[in-house]
């Protein structure tokens, strides 16, 4: 027998209540939709405005950081310049410097040129000048040598000069050819009337401490006429 607490319900058929389910699940989800849509937009226009105050603060600091930069390339060009200014300043005072000794060297010359005196045969070797080159490595040197006659003429010489010194503990005479590439001949044998000046630069070999210069002129074919003199070695500061 059918159980008496057991009893079946009959409700009738309406389709009009399952449309109007469907019809509210369809208005939640749009509403959520569009909630989620509104959210979204307000997230991205916040993002968006985030994103221009960055860009705005990002640009502040590149025009700050040119400013930097440009001071600091001006700051760097000044620097050079007063440098160069400097530099030209200080190559033109040696110039000057080097200019003035060389003056000073010839009026002594023209001095001695002037002056009474002088060995019998009317030769005479005059002052020699030692200086460290300001260019490069080495010992520029300058040897005048004259004669003295009531009447001049042209007259032939030989000039001789020899480096003495000290290498391995030994005294050595070395001829000037060997420290100045630059001579073709020693003796070195020239003409003049007045003076001539012997010049160059000397490239001192390592190991080797020179200590005097000895100088010997006279007229070629008259060994009577022959003079002699030392110099201590002695550089002089640019």
């Amino acid at each position: 027998m059918p159980d008496p607490s057991h009893k079946l319900v009959v409700r009738p058929y309406k389709p009009d209540n399952r449309k109007r389910e469907i019809a509210l699940w369809l208005l939640l989800a749009g509403a959520i939709f569009f909630v989620g849509v509104l959210l979204g937009m307000q997230l991205f226009d916040q993002a968006m405005v985030d994103k221009r105050q960055q860009a705005d603060e990002l640009e502040v600091l590149q025009v700050q950081l040119d400013e930097v930069s440009q001071k600091r390339v001006n700051a760097e060009l000044a620097s050079d310049v007063d440098r160069i200014a400097l530099e030209h300043v200080r190559q033109l005072v040696t110039s000057l410097q080097s200019e003035m000794a060389v003056d000073e060297e010839e009026l002594g010359l023209y001095r001695n040129l002037l002056q009474e005196g002088g060995s019998e045969s009317g030769l005479l070797i005059g002052a020699l000048m030692l200086k460290q080159h300001s260019e490069q490595d080495g010992i520029t040197y300058r040897l005048v040598v004259q004669q003295k006659e009531k009447k001049l003429k042209r007259i032939k010489v030989s000039i001789k000069i020899d480096v003495v010194g000290v290498q391995d503990g030994k005294e050595v005479t070395i001829s000037l050819e060997n420290f100045d590439d630059q001579l073709e001949q020693s003796p070195i044998t020239t003409e003049f009337k007045y003076f001539h000046v012997v010049e160059g630069i000397l490239a001192i070999p390592l190991g080797f401490q020179p200590r005097v210069i000895a100088v010997s002129l006279m007229k070629v074919g008259v060994s009577s006429s022959q003079v002699e003199r030392q110099f201590d070695w002695r550089v002089n500061d640019l």
